[in-house]
C-alpha cells in the first residue's frame, strides 16, 4: 500500500505514511476541496474482505463521527475505493501534528527521566475528559494506551483509534473468550476474555498514570500471556516502592484505580479524575507556560512565538531526583530523529503565523465594523475556546469591568466574576460571535468559598437581551436547574416540584465543576462533570449569543472561570 503515497484518492492527495497498526495504515493527505491537511486511515487489504473487520472499521467511523470533543480525534468522512480488483475502506480524520505519548515515554525512558506531577495531571485530566464524554454516550474504547494518544501542538492529549470500541451495554461484535486490548494496559476482565466496559477503560487509564508517574507499567514482562496473568492475579505494586518517594494517598488511589474487580474501581471518569486531583491537592496542579523560540531546532530562531507547555521530567535514579527534562526538549529530540516531522512542524508554524496575522486584521476590522459577513463566517464563528491566559484570541471578547457593578476581570488564567447585588442574576455575554444555533458549550468554573451557599453559576445560551435567554446553572449547594427567561419572566423548564434539584455529580462551593450543554434544535442536554443531569425541549428562542450566568443569593457570588469552549453540536449516536 506504500505506493499510495503521491497518489490521489478522490479529493484527497496522499502525501506520506505516518503510522500503521493491526487493522490499518494511516497517511497524511491534503483535502483539495477544503484545502486542509487530514489523516486517512485505510484498512489493510487482507482484512477488507473479512466482514467482521470491515464492520468494526465502519463502526469506528460512525462512532467517532458523532463525537465532538477537543480530546478525541475527529472523523470527517468514511468511504471505499476499488484497487487491484478489490475494495479498500478508509476514513478521513483530523490531522494532529505531534507525537504519540508512547514515543515521548520512550525518549524519557532512554534518559531515565519522567514527567513532573503537573504534566501528569494535565494529561490525565485530558484523557479522563475524553473517556467521560465517550462513556456518557454509551461507548467504551477498550484499547486505551500511550500509542493511541497524541500530544498536539498545545501539548494537550488527544485520544485516537476507537478500532475495538463498543457500545458499553451491547454484546454485538464481541466474541466471548477472546481478549481485546493491549496486554500491558489490559484490565483483568479483558485479559480473561470478557468484553470490558467503561471501567475497563479507567483501569487502562490507571495503568497509564502509573507509567507516567514511575516510568514503567505495573507489570513489565516480555511475554503477553505472562502480563495478562499478572493483571488477573498479581498484587499491584506500590508507587512509593517503585519511585522511592513515600506517598500514601497516591498508593491508595492506585490500588482502587487498578482493583481486580470492576465494582471496586472508580465507576466513572468524574470519580477517577476528582480523586486523582485530590491526591495532589497540596501540589501545583496547573501547568506553567513559557514562550519558546528555539526549543525545536538545533539553531536559534525566533520563528516560534506561541507558548508551549513546560514539562520538566524528574530522574528515577537511586539518588533523590535533582535534574529535570523539559517535555518540549523531549519532543524536540523526537522531531530531530524524524526529519519529516520537523518539516511538517515548520509548515504548521508558518500556517499558524499567517492565520494569526489574518485573524488579528479581521478582529481589528470587525471591531471597526469593516468585516464582510462572508469573512466573519470564513474565520469560523461557530467555535472558540477561552482559557484567559493569553493563548486564545477569544479572551478579549469577554467583558471586563473593574470599576462598576457587576465586576469582572481576567487575571492569572482566570475570568473572575462578582455579583454583589442580593437575589439578582447577572450575565456576561461573549462579544466575538454571532447568533449560535446548534452548538456544544463547555465551561470549567468554581463558585468561590466566599460566595453565598445559594449563589449560582451557569451557561447562558440563545441570548437575545438581558430579559430573553436560556440558562443551565448549578448552585453552591450541589443543585442544578435549566431555565428560559422571556420578557423578564423566569420559567424552570422541567416543571419540577423544586426548581433546583440536587445531584451527586455536582461539587459544592470551593470546588471546580465542569458544566456542558448540548443544543440541537429545540432539545437541550445538560451535563455536570461528564454526567448527564437533564434533557429538555424548549422552542422559545431558535438561536442567540452565549455567555456566563452569575446568580447571587442573600450575599454576593464570586465565580472563577478557568475555561469556556464552544463548538458545533453533534447528535449522540446512541441517543442517550
Amino acid at each position: 500500500m506504500s505506493d499510495l503515497v503521491n497518489s490521489r484518492l478522490e479529493r484527497y492527495e496522499i502525501r506520506e505514511r505516518i503510522g500503521s497498526g493491526g487493522m490499518a495504515r494511516v497517511f497524511k493527505a491534503w483535502d483539495t476541496k477544503l484545502e486542509r491537511l487530514v489523516a486517512i486511515k485505510i484498512l489493510h487489504e487482507h482484512l477488507a474482505d473479512d466482514p467482521s473487520f470491515k464492520t468494526r472499521f465502519e463502526r469506528e467511523a460512525k462512532i467517532v463521527a458523532a463525537f465532538d470533543h477537543p480530546n478525541i480525534v475527529r472523523i470527517f468522512d468514511y468511504s471505499s475505493f476499488e484497487r487491484d480488483g478489490g475494495t479498500l475502506y478508509y476514513m478521513v480524520m483530523s490531522y494532529i501534528p505531534g507525537q504519540t505519548l508512547r514515543r515521548i515515554l520512550e525518549v524519557l525512558s532512554e534518559r531515565k527521566d519522567r514527567l513532573p506531577t503537573s504534566s501528569v495531571i494535565q494529561i490525565t485530566d485530558d484523557l479522563a475528559a475524553a473517556l467521560g464524554y465517550a462513556h456518557e454516550r454509551g461507548m467504551a474504547h477498550r484499547d486505551v494506551k500511550p500509542g493511541n494518544i497524541i500530544l498536539d501542538d498545545a501539548q494537550h492529549a488527544v485520544l485516537t483509534d476507537f478500532g475495538i470500541a463498543r457500545l458499553t451495554h451491547s454484546t454485538r461484535l464481541t466474541q466471548d473468550g477472546v481478549s481485546t486490548g493491549t496486554p500491558a494496559y489490559m484490565s483483568p476482565e479483558q485479559a480473561s476474555g470478557e468484553a470490558g466496559d467503561e471501567r475497563s477503560d479507567l483501569y487502562s487509564l490507571g495503568v497509564i498514570c502509573f507509567e507516567l508517574l514511575t516510568g514503567s507499567t505495573p507489570f513489565a514482562d516480555e511475554g503477553s500471556l505472562s502480563v495478562m496473568l499478572k493483571h488477573i492475579n498479581a498484587p499491584i505494586p506500590l508507587v512509593s516502592d517503585v519511585t522511592g518517594e513515600s506517598n500514601a494517598k497516591l498508593d491508595l488511589f492506585m490500588q482502587r484505580a487498578l482493583a481486580k474487580e470492576p465494582a471496586r474501581r472508580f465507576q466513572n471518569a468524574t470519580e477517577f479524575i476528582s480523586a486523582f486531583r485530590r491526591v495532589f491537592r497540596d501540589d501545583v496542579v496547573t501547568s506553567e507556560l513559557l514562550s519558546v523560540q528555539d526549543e525545536l531546532t538545533d539553531k536559534p530562531t525566533t520563528i516560534v512565538p506561541s507558548p508551549i507547555l513546560s514539562a520538566a521530567a524528574q530522574r528515577t535514579d537511586a539518588k533523590p531526583a535533582t535534574q529535570h527534562t523539559s517535555l518540549v526538549q523531549t519532543i524536540s529530540q523526537v522531531i530531530r530523529e524524524n526529519p519529516r516531522a520537523s518539516t511538517g512542524f515548520f509548515v504548521l508554524v508558518a500556517a499558524i503565523m499567517a492565520l494569526l496575522i489574518v485573524t488579528l486584521i479581521v478582529a481589528s476590522q470587525q471591531r471597526a465594523g469593516e468585516v464582510p459577513e462572508s469573512m466573519v463566517s470564513l474565520m469560523g464563528p461557530n467555535t472558540f475556546r477561552s482559557r484567559f491566559d493569553g493563548r486564545d484570541l477569544s479572551d478579549e471578547y469577554w467583558p471586563v469591568n473593574r470599576d462598576t457593578r457587576p465586576f469582572s476581570e481576567i487575571t492569572e488564567g482566570r475570568y473572575v466574576l462578582t455579583n454583589d447585588l442580593a437575589n439578582t442574576a447577572e450575565t456576561f455575554i461573549y462579544q466575538g460571535g454571532t447568533d449560535y444555533r446548534n452548538v456544544s458549550i463547555t465551561m470549567r468554573a468554581t463558585l468561590l468559598e466566599q460566595s453565598d451557599p445559594e449563589s449560582a453559576v451557569g451557561i447562558v445560551f440563545r441570548y437575545q437581551d438581558e430579559d430573553n435567554y436560556n440558562v443551565f446553572a448549578i448552585d453552591g449547594l450541589g443543585r442544578f436547574s435549566i431555565w428560559t427567561r422571556a420578557e423578564g419572566e423566569w420559567r424552570e423548564l422541567r416543571d419540577a416540584e423544586s426548581r433546583w434539584t440536587r445531584s451527586d455529580a455536582i461539587l459544592t462551593r470551593g470546588e471546580e465543576n465542569l458544566l456542558s450543554v448540548d443544543i440541537i434544535g429545540d432539545q437541550f442536554t445538560g451535563y455536570v462533570n461528564n454526567e448527564r443531569v437533564v434533557r429538555i425541549s424548549d422552542a422559545t428562542f431558535s438561536a442567540g449569543r452565549v455567555g456566563i450566568y452569575v446568580g447571587a443569593g442573600e450575599n454576593r457570588s464570586v465565580v472563577s472561570v478557568e475555561q469556556i469552549q464552544l463548538s458545533q453540536s453533534v447528535p449522540s449516536m446512541t441517543g442517550q
